[in-house]
């Protein structure tokens, strides 16, 4: 049975134009489909198509484009010296922050919150002598207030103490004043023993014997002028002991402050006495720090007021006998040490030749080569 036309009606044969018998051509067509698609992420060509006229630019573009063209333009150096500046302050920021924390400052602070120095942040020192000195201004400061709040009477004590008063003194001048000024004109006149006790005081302070204070009372007595001569004699004692006390005081004021200032002429001189020695013992020199340490060996003094001298006497039970023997036997001769220790070494040296010889090791008359040197140096040792 033949097929006919009429048997394709019916069907859709647009599938056959596809189909090719070629596969070359096939894959040229494919090709040709690939290059006309349109861009993605597979195929990020760029399509090229024709525009009638160019879109206008608007003033935001007009700006980003000057600055890039700003930025493409600015100096390379400039570029390099912003960057080395943004470099230096981040290297010093970093620094800043891993800069190691100042102890000095810490224990000041410290110190400052618990109220026992005072200053401000601008006044603070890296300096252990502006430390010590603050708290020395510290103490002072509360000691200052601490006798402040004391009575007059112990305030008047402390004060002439710390000037070179002798305490137990001004004690006994002080407490006399005040038994005087504590008796009151009604118990002078009930007790005649306290008038006699009173008209006393005042002739022995004046210079009278017993035996005139005696007479004296006595004819009082028989006056009947006793009372009165007491009561002018209680002000005059009031004002004696006050006057004792002011004088007293005062020269014992002077005689502190003429101390000090012979204490400070010794030091000068003792220092300078040392500097300008250039050995004290026959054959050692000294130094500038043997200079320094001979000075603060005499002159300074520890807690319980002793210097070295003192702390190196008590530790050495023979301390005392030696210097008697440098001075009293050796006359300050260190020579004797020297000769005792020449013979030492010439004793050392002849022993040693001795057991040379001994051994048969005897060094030729003609040569020294053969001689042992290490022996004599041995023996001088």
């Amino acid at each position: 049975m033949a097929i006919g036309d009429d048997a394709l009606e019916g069907l859709d044969l647009s599938v056959l134009d596809n189909i090719t018998v070629n596969p070359e051509e096939k894959d040229a067509k494919k090709e040709e489909t690939k290059t006309e698609a349109e861009p993605s992420i597979f195929e990020p060509q760029l399509k090229i198509q024709e525009i009638d006229e160019l879109p206008e630019e608007t003033e935001e573009s007009k700006e980003v484009v000057e600055n890039v063209e700003n930025v493409e333009n600015e100096d390379p150096e400039s570029k390099t010296e912003d960057k080395e500046e943004t470099v230096s302050e981040a290297s010093e920021a970093s620094e800043e922050e891993t800069e190691e924390p100042n102890a000095l400052r810490i224990f000041a602070e410290m110190q400052r919150d618990k109220g026992l120095i005072d200053y401000k942040d601008d006044e603070f020192e890296d300096d252990e002598e502006w430390l010590l000195n603050k708290v020395s201004e510290t103490v002072d400061s509360k000691v200052g207030e601490y006798k402040d709040s004391m009575p007059s009477e112990i305030r008047y004590l402390l004060e002439n103490y710390e000037e070179g008063v002798p305490l137990n003194n001004l004690l006994n001048m002080q407490s006399q004043e005040q038994v005087y000024e504590s008796i009151s004109p009604e118990a002078l006149e009930k007790s005649e023993a306290l008038q006699k006790n009173v008209v006393r005081d005042l002739l022995l302070k004046s210079g009278w014997s017993e035996e005139r204070v005696q007479k004296k009372l006595q004819r009082y007595e028989d006056a009947g002028v006793l009372h009165e001569e007491a009561e002018e004699a209680l002000s005059s004692l009031v004002d004696i002991q006050k006057q004792q006390k002011e004088q007293y005081v005062l020269q014992q004021k002077q005689e502190q402050q003429q101390r000090v200032q012979a204490h400070e002429q010794w030091l000068t001189d003792l220092k300078d006495h040392i500097g300008k020695k250039e050995e004290i013992l026959p054959g050692f020199q000294l130094s500038p720090k043997d200079k320094d340490n001979l000075y603060k060996g005499i002159t300074k003094l520890d807690k319980s007021g002793k210097n070295e001298i003192m702390r190196l006497r008590e530790k050495d039970s023979e301390f005392d006998l030696k210097i008697a023997y440098l001075a009293t036997v050796l006359k300050w001769d260190f020579s004797a040490f020297e000769r005792q220790s020449t013979t030492k070494s010439t004793r050392k040296l002849a022993d040693a030749i001795k057991s040379t010889k001994k051994t048969g090791s005897r060094p030729s008359r003609g040569t020294s080569k053969n001689v042992d040197f290490d022996t004599m140096r041995k023996s001088l040792r």
